[in-house]
């Protein structure tokens, strides 16, 4: 995938909206590019987070609960990862499994949440928000 298509994706996400083009272009820099085939475990509970959370640049992940059913597809500009980055103990919350083939774009939050300031803050807010949805589904 091009770096123009990522940038344009990462526009797209929740958490980055509002980035300029410097924010975005360190954001691009001081990121993994990720490509996992269908039936892959991006994350799995329980496991230790590592301080990394990723955007789905195309492709689709489930989050999968413990039982095996599946409580949530998501796909193309979509953050995931970042609850467990709120989570004291640095746990995976969920775990993720590539629906397709999937790629993504991956940080280690303390990589980048010092040269980009309030991502720190927004990462929370989101992780928060998903968890209030999670409770409400």
């Amino acid at each position: 995938m091009d770096l123009n298509t990522v940038k344009t994706v990462l526009q797209q996400c929740e958490l980055f909206r509002g980035l300029d083009e410097s924010e975005l272009d360190l954001l691009i820099g001081n990121g993994q590019l990720k490509q996992l085939p269908r039936g892959k475990i991006l994350y799995m509970k329980g496991e230790p987070s590592d301080d990394t959370f990723c955007a789905i640049l195309s492709g689709s992940v489930n989050i999968v609960a413990k039982d095996g059913h599946v409580v949530k597809d998501i796909g193309r500009g979509e953050v995931i990862g970042e609850v467990a980055l709120s989570d004291p103990n640095r746990a995976r919350t969920v775990t993720v499994i590539t629906k397709d083939p999937t790629e993504v774009f991956e940080w280690n939050v303390h990589q980048i949440k010092d040269k980009i300031p309030g991502l720190w803050k927004t990462l929370l807010k989101l992780a928060w928000k998903k968890i209030t949805a999670y409770y409400e589904e």
